[in-house]
């Protein structure tokens, strides 16, 4: 499928290339900008997309503002979406944006970024993404599996709960199911801190423990080790329970112990808030 998809890129940058010229102050050669798409699950709706933008190696700096149009790719009719502007999340390692636009068909969507500086020069840069019609992670409005994931009380062993450097207590006090039994609302992490390879996923777990610092007992948070071995790598049986095939995910359960909100990949501690706090007490 990735190479589909390069292929559609290719040729949608070609069609794009023989559009009228762009307008004053567009950059209409190369773009110096490139996307780097961070989450990979989108299902018809309103998915959340989230995106970072680059200059080579490093994040682009000076961004003032992000919009983003959408075009259904090999569409007879056209079928596009108006250009949403992205919300920035500057307080994570590397700034990302995220988008939630009404995508309401499955297959492949071109994405056109229109990323204005704090000069106010504007550049745009293209990506594209695979729509489904359902997901196998566990949708939004869906009751949470009643999982029975390790705990102190099962296992004593805090280093075989998380393979973190210092994993907080706190989060390897309950299960799933516990937790949805007291009525609170409650953050699950789906994560391994410790061995993941990139800049991206390892910071999510400390976003967890800053909005746990702020929210305290209002909300029940809990920390899902990615494998059961670290050695073998083995997953845990939650991840299949879940319908979860990479991580990191964060899920935001209601007090009811349904999904409010999920997040695949990066996710900064205010991205995180913004969706606990309407459910706290």
């Amino acid at each position: 499928m990735k190479k589909i998809l390069f292929l559609v890129l290719a040729l949608w940058g070609l069609a794009a290339c023989g559009r009228s010229a762009a307008p004053a102050g567009v950059v209409s050669s190369v773009s110096p900008a490139q996307i780097q798409r961070l989450n990979f699950d989108y299902v018809v709706g309103t998915p959340r997309i989230s995106f970072a933008i680059f200059d080579g190696p490093d994040p682009l700096t000076n961004v003032a503002n992000v919009t983003v149009a959408a075009q259904l790719v090999g569409d007879e009719n056209g079928q596009a979406v108006a250009a949403v502007t992205a919300v920035p999340y500057t307080d994570y390692e590397i700034p990302y944006w995220v988008i939630t636009p009404e995508l309401p068909a499955p297959g492949i969507w071109g994405l056109t970024t229109t990323i204005t500086q704090a000069n106010g020069q504007t550049i745009t840069a293209p990506f594209l993404v695979e729509v489904a019609a359902q997901s196998e992670a566990i949708p939004i409005g869906a009751a949470a599996p009643r999982s029975q994931n390790r705990t102190l009380a099962t296992e004593p062993d805090l280093h075989k709960l998380s393979s973190g450097n210092d994993p907080n207590p706190a989060f390897y006090q309950m299960t799933i199911a516990d937790a949805v039994q007291t009525g609170k609302p409650t953050v699950v992490a789906f994560a391994t801190p410790g061995l993941c390879q990139t800049k991206w996923c390892t910071p999510v777990l400390d976003s967890v423990e800053t909005v746990y610092k702020e929210v305290g007992e209002q909300a029940n948070f809990i920390h899902v080790e990615v494998h059961d071995d670290f050695q073998e790598l083995t997953l845990v049986p939650e991840m299949a329970e879940w319908g979860l095939q990479t991580e990191p995910w964060v899920y935001v359960l209601d007090g009811n112990g349904r999904v409010a909100a999920r997040f695949e990949g990066p996710l900064s501690p205010r991205e995180l808030s913004l969706a606990l706090a309407p459910l706290l007490p």
